[in-house]
């Protein structure tokens, strides 16, 4: 292929409607990566390497609590929105929705008051409500955004969602910087909470706007339910999304427990960084769930391939893109959080290779559990969990903070192999960045006119 041939298709990308979603997509992305990385930027400068260290580990018990407190419904009440509204079946949807309901606020009860005890026993009792009410405020609005982001759009879905409990904290933290006011952790979960509530208010208020317009009678219509069916359901997705969350959390509040708070904090910051390939998988996740369920269920394959081309091609310029960033300014982004955090840019490359696979894995996850092949989902994710908490016990007490890196890249570059080729396996769908490989091949095998 000429090389002006292949600029003027990159160029002509832009008139790709695919391209310019998913695009839009990446730029919130990057607007919340970047305000998340603002918020811990501060965090780790203002607060003391012991306290910021106890931040980090309390934010990373809430985070996977609270994923786990929403009992499976973020993927669950997406996947009942458009499989039964796509069929018109108003029955069934009010009473998935419903269910969905019922099911948020039972986990946010049995998982939010234990939190509460646990926590309250060895700390003070204000700190530990403010991370409660976190966590369950968190996880309400966890399912909240995933429905909204279905029946309304993205950008209510996850920009409101992501973008106001980052800065809520962070105008918290300037205003005791401008003032001179000491800061107060549990202020800093009260300000998350605080916003995680009235987001929930806002996304509810649009969603039932949404539904009017679409569904008019709902109001009137009986609730069906098939309760053994959407149980089991939920509980695969509720084990896959938190061995999940686990992934993304729990790192933290092992190395806490075998090291110190202070190390732990280290260990976060990096993960942070190495995690900014988040905007890609998050992108993908964010765009995929959004078109992938109604492309599917109506059978539109055609459409359903070519947007999965495109987002391959997204995904594999941002890989690219970050591997250079990360790795070439890796140093400067350490001393940015703090400057004794440059000694961990060894494990921040290595991470980051680690996060940039399963970046470049695409929505494999995605189209497992959104195709009802929740169980090899879940006995993938499970197994790498498995895999990496085994290599915590045993690698950190011998080589310290490299061991734990080792083990988190090598469970991450397992997971996105398993997830790519179950993928294909089950579906015949191929998600990962790969697929662009395929593509060519294919094109270049057609005939020359």
């Amino acid at each position: 292929m000429k090389f002006s041939v292949a600029i003027g298709k990159f160029i002509g990308l832009r008139h790709n409607s695919t391209v310019r979603a998913m695009t839009g997509a990446f730029a919130l992305r990057v607007g919340i990566t970047v305000v998340n990385l603002a918020l811990v930027t501060l965090a780790a400068r203002m607060l003391s390497r012991h306290d910021f260290g106890t931040y980090s580990m309390l934010f990373s018990a809430a985070g996977l609590l609270s994923v786990v407190a929403t009992f499976g419904q973020q993927i669950f009440i997406m996947r009942a929105w458009s499989e039964f509204g796509s069929a018109g079946d108003e029955n069934m949807l009010k009473g998935a929705m419903t269910f969905s309901a019922a099911a948020c606020i039972a986990g946010a009860v049995l998982v939010g008051l234990p939190f509460f005890l646990w926590f309250a026993a060895e700390h003070e009792t204000i700190l530990a409500l403010s991370a409660t009410l976190y966590l369950v405020c968190y996880s309400l609005m966890l399912t909240s955004a995933h429905v909204t982001r279905s029946a309304v759009g993205v950008g209510v879905g996850d920009g409101l969602t992501y973008l106001l409990v980052a800065v809520c904290p962070i105008v918290y933290l300037i205003g005791c910087y401008v003032l001179g006011i000491s800061i107060e952790i549990h202020r800093i979960f009260l300000a998350m909470a605080g916003a995680s509530a009235f987001t929930v208010l806002v996304q509810m208020t649009m969603l039932r706007r949404r539904v009017q317009v679409l569904y008019p009678t709902m109001g009137r219509a009986g609730s069906t339910f098939e309760l053994r069916t959407w149980i089991a359901r939920s509980a695969k997705l509720w084990v896959s999304a938190a061995l999940e969350a686990a992934n993304q959390y729990a790192d933290v509040v092992i190395i806490g427990y075998l090291t110190t708070p202070s190390i732990a904090g280290a260990y976060f910051v990096t993960t942070r960084i190495a995690n900014a390939f988040a905007m890609a998988t998050g992108a993908v996740y964010i765009f995929s769930t959004r078109h992938f369920p109604n492309l599917y269920y109506n059978r539109q394959y055609r459409q359903l391939d070519s947007l999965l081309d495109s987002v391959a091609l997204v995904t594999l310029t941002i890989v690219v893109g970050g591997l250079l960033v990360v790795l070439g300014g890796g140093h400067w982004i350490l001393y940015a959080f703090n400057p004794d955090y440059v000694s961990y840019y060894g494990a921040l490359a290595l991470l980051t290779a680690g996060t940039a696979a399963v970046a470049a894995s695409g929505p494999s996850g995605s189209i497992l559990m959104l195709t009802g092949h929740e169980g090899r989902y879940l006995a993938i994710i499970g197994g790498t969990v498995l895999m990496r908490a085994v290599g915590f016990f045993v690698l950190i007490p011998l080589f310290g903070i490299p061991g734990a890196v080792g083990a988190t890249t090598i469970s991450f570059i397992t997971m996105a192999l398993l997830l790519r080729s179950s993928a294909i396996g089950a579906t015949g769908i191929d998600g990962s960045v790969l697929r662009l490989l395929r593509r060519r091949r294919r094109s270049m095998a057609l005939p020359v006119e």
